[in-house]
């Protein structure tokens, strides 16, 4: 009998939430609850149903560390500044597949899916769809992809520019050719900067090594890399 009290007593309390107390520009925001990863850090959403962004150099390792564990395709998106657009085929054309993007309301809020930037309404242009997506006018896209400019598009009765996309990362985010100044050759990515020190990865496999020592050329991108990586956390 009084097992049964106790569980009718417990039952009784309001179930207490898993959030986080976060603080960001310097407001408190208690059972705070982490929902997705864009550019800038973590995005959570407060109490009150708004979302607010706890930035990197605010977040704790163990925070990032959480993260990443649960969405870790959502930090590369996030890094790689990468869209995702959903839609329909409008038009296939020699220059790419045209998609016209229609995002549900209730997506808008946020502003990311999987730490890549939503879309809102419109058209947008991905030059290298896969074929394995279907095509046809009419056809659901649900893709990730990354703006390279804009394209002109031609409808007959107005022009319009519009976002060109590719699936492809860019370049920067991919295996360089690296050269030193004695003109000796590696292929790897550049990861993450710290001083005069780079983090390059090949093949799964990291190691460290002084940007000091490529050729003028090369200490250029590498400084263009480091830029963009700037502020992101470490993979």
């Amino acid at each position: 009998m009084r097992a049964i009290l106790l569980l009718l007593f417990l039952a009784a309390i309001p179930a207490a939430r898993a959030g986080e107390t976060i603080k960001v520009a310097g407001t408190d925001h208690r059972n705070a609850e982490w929902v997705d990863v864009c550019r800038e850090g973590l995005i959570y959403k407060t109490e009150e149903g708004a979302f607010v962004t706890l930035t990197w150099d605010s977040a704790t390792p163990a925070q990032v560390s959480a993260a990443r564990t649960k969405k870790p395709e959502a930090f590369e998106h996030a890094l790689y500044d990468a869209y995702w657009v959903k839609g329909t085929v409008f038009q296939v054309k020699p220059d790419g597949v045209i998609i016209q993007v229609e995002i549900p309301e209730e997506h808008k809020e946020i502003g990311y899916k999987d730490g890549a930037k939503i879309l809102e309404n419109g058209l947008v242009i991905v030059k290298d769809l896969p074929t394995s997506i279907p095509q046809g006018e009419g056809a659901p896209i649900e893709i990730v992809a990354h703006k390279r400019g804009t394209f002109t598009f031609d409808l007959a009765i107005a022009v319009k520019e519009i976002p060109l996309l590719t699936v492809a990362k860019p370049l920067w985010a991919l295996e360089q050719e690296w050269k030193n100044q004695e003109g000796q050759v590696m292929h790897a990515r550049l990861i993450a900067v710290k001083d005069s020190k780079g983090m390059f990865e090949k093949s799964g496999k990291r190691f460290i090594y002084d940007l000091s020592q490529l050729d003028a050329d090369g200490q250029k991108r590498a400084g263009e890399v480091a830029e963009k990586l700037a502020g992101f956390p470490i993979p």
